[in-house]
């Protein structure tokens, strides 16, 4: 477990300092959860091999939080976008970069991709640091899990969440948030193609901050090339998944 750049740090044992991927962190300020995020947020980060460019790629992570079992894919045509419910978005808009969590409402076709419905969020309930480990490689996001809650109906998520999420990290040509949806990578093997990610479970109810690397190495172009996604929580209330 690394530190977070929203300036919060996780680390195990007594050390008041300690180096970690080349750089010096500290521990957590007292009250904070995993990660360093404030009781009932989730805090995100993603790696990709070179500097991100948010004017040709948007980056995303999407959770299935309805407990169908379903890993979000990029076999769309043959899912059926089975396991998009929500996503925590990064892209870029006349040269700024910026981000936001919104909600997957499926199409009456259900080949068609899903409605992309942005959630409405106060400043302190989500924060996007762009450029996270100062070398352009890394994002990060923070959010309240309670925007989660939906804004529209019908929703492939379930109300009211379920306790285990799984999830996948993409990246994707411009146009993902307008219905027209090309993948440059995911963390399964194939990439955008097969074989597809397995997410392990996420169980939200609990505390944690686990790092995930992409099976696959992409080198064609290193601002699409995931290379790792760093997930951390801390519920209000902790209690244990069935």
């Amino acid at each position: 477990m690394r530190r977070l750049s929203l300036g919060f740090i996780l680390l195990s044992g007594g050390a008041l300092s300690a180096a970690a991927c080349g750089r010096q962190v500290t521990p957590n300020p007292p009250g904070l959860g995993p990660g360093g995020a404030p009781p009932g947020y989730m805090v995100v980060y993603f790696d990709t091999a070179g500097a991100m460019n948010f004017s040709n790629f948007e980056y995303m992570f999407v959770f299935n939080t309805s407990g169908s079992g379903k890993t979000p894919s990029t076999d769309t045509q043959q899912t059926n976008w089975a396991g998009y419910s929500y996503a925590m978005v990064a892209l870029g808009r006349n040269g700024i970069a910026y981000a936001e969590p919104v909600q997957f409402v499926a199409s009456r076709n259900p080949k068609a991709p899903p409605g992309w419905s942005p959630l409405g969020s106060a400043p302190n309930q989500f924060y996007f640091n762009a450029n996270s480990n100062g070398s352009g490689s890394e994002f990060s996001i923070r959010f309240q899990q309670a925007i989660l809650q939906g804004i529209t109906s019908p929703s492939p998520s379930a109300s009211p969440l379920a306790q285990s999420w799984l999830f996948n990290a993409f990246v994707t040509q411009p146009g993902a948030s307008g219905g027209q949806w090309q993948f440059a990578d995911s963390m399964g093997a194939g990439g955008p193609f097969d074989p597809q990610y397995v997410s392990p479970a996420l169980c939200s109810t609990e505390p944690f901050d686990t790092t995930f690397y992409s099976q696959n190495n992409l080198t064609t172009n290193p601002s699409a090339d995931i290379v790792s996604v760093e997930i951390a929580n801390n519920p209000v209330s902790p209690k244990p998944c069935p």
